[in-house]
């Protein structure tokens, strides 16, 4: 009888914490880490396919690197370690449950040589970040640096990290850590010019595309996408407008994805595949040089997404479809103490756990909110020799 009692609380535990290993409810598959440097590849050997909305890392640099996306046998995803295990959790589509799928130890001990690493323009240059060393590297890229996109590898198929942003002359642009550089589109590709002010580019698969860059044209009345080696594509023209996009994620809890964007008056909205806009609650954004747009996040491991903002009162935010769209509600992380610009997500201190990154207003330096939700302590980040790092606001950080 006690034996029996025992096995019942491990059970009921794993259940109030939300979190329990594989079970029969979940996917069986093989999955495994390989690489003999920084970062790695996160591999599919064998076993279900796996729906990539439905997995979240921890562990790594960006928990969601396989969103849109089916992970299936042979597949693989470049990821960038924080930690000396990387967790693969598999999220539910019944009933919210999450399951950990695999727990995987980073070949060669490159947990320790992969710090994040954020993207930063500062007058009209691009400035990389490793938050692992501590250690800034301006990246040779032609022309200047007027608006960012977040780092990506899955955008061109070369295997490594690429940077879309776009330059002075209006075009979209994609960068390697190398400085290697690829035009995907220009403002004569396009009715108007490509948008390069007050401004955020996205990623991601949309809709059935292939990975794609997401930008907004200079009129602020059409969302477009472009990949590699293809023509613009207009993705919508919503009534009230589109001035920088967020990126891809199920923000409404119904399995599905949205592509989130802020409208003409600085408002989030989620734009469903069947062409349906709809507000997300509290979704006022801050625009002086910059927006205050950022990146889209799951940190409760639930499946369902907010946006990371800086609204009108410099205020950093996550920002939900709202519990009565089925979404989340919105948690403030801070008091006015940031810039009206692009923020993003990242684990900068090597915890496992993502931060929310941000310019400041103490002279644009850069800020991280730490245990995030929870004490969400505001962090100064610093390079190697303990020196703030400042960069722009127009750009923000990705």
């Amino acid at each position: 009888m006690l034996a029996i009692v025992v096995a019942l609380g491990v059970v009921i535990s794993g259940l109030v914490l939300g979190l329990a290993d594989s079970g029969p409810a979940s996917p069986e598959s093989r999955l495994a880490l390989q690489g003999d440097d920084c970062p790695v590849d996160l591999v599919h050997r064998q076993g279900d396919e796996l729906d990539g909305n439905r997995l979240r890392l921890q562990g790594t640099e960006h928990a969601t690197p396989l969103q849109g996306q089916q992970f299936e046998a042979g597949d693989s995803v470049t990821v960038r370690p924080t930690a000396d295990e990387v967790t693969v959790v598999w999220n539910s589509p019944d009933d919210g449950s999450t399951y950990v799928l695999s727990r995987l130890e980073p070949p060669g001990g490159s947990a320790t040589a992969c710090g994040g690493v954020l993207y930063a323009g500062d007058g009209g240059s691009l400035t990389s970040i490793d938050t692992g060393s501590s250690t800034l590297e301006t990246l040779s890229v032609p022309g200047s640096v007027d608006a960012l996109g977040p780092a990506t590898t899955n955008l061109l198929d070369d295997g490594g990290t690429d940077v879309p942003y776009v330059d002075g002359t209006d075009r979209v642009r994609v960068t390697g850590p190398d400085g290697s550089t690829t035009t995907l589109a220009t403002s004569g590709d396009i009715p108007g010019t490509i948008e390069g002010a007050k401004t955020r580019l996205a990623t991601g698969r949309w809709d059935g595309s292939d990975p794609s860059v997401l930008f907004v044209n200079e009129n602020h009345d059409t969302l477009y996408r472009v990949a590699e080696g293809g023509t613009p594509t207009a993705v919508a023209a919503p009534g009230d407008g589109t001035q920088a996009v967020v990126g891809i994620a199920d923000v409404d809890g119904d399995a599905a994805d949205e592509l989130v964007f802020a409208d003409g008056s600085q408002r989030l909205q989620a734009l469903d595949p069947d062409g349906t806009v709809t507000a997300l609650a509290d979704g006022q954004l801050g625009s002086n040089n910059g927006i205050g747009t950022g990146a889209l996040a799951d940190f409760d491991g639930d499946g369902i997404h907010r946006a990371v903002v800086v609204d009108g009162s410099n205020q950093v935010k996550l920002v939900g479809a709202g519990t009565a769209a089925g979404g989340e509600a919105t948690t403030t992380l801070t008091g006015g103490v940031a810039r009206k610009s692009p923020a993003t997500v990242a684990d900068v201190d090597g915890d496992g756990t993502p931060e929310v990154v941000f310019v400041s207003n103490d002279s644009e330096k850069l800020k991280y909110v730490d245990d995030v939700g929870g004490a969400n302590t505001v962090t100064l980040l610093t390079d190697a020799d303990g020196d703030p790092i400042q960069r722009s606001e127009e750009t923000g950080v990705v």
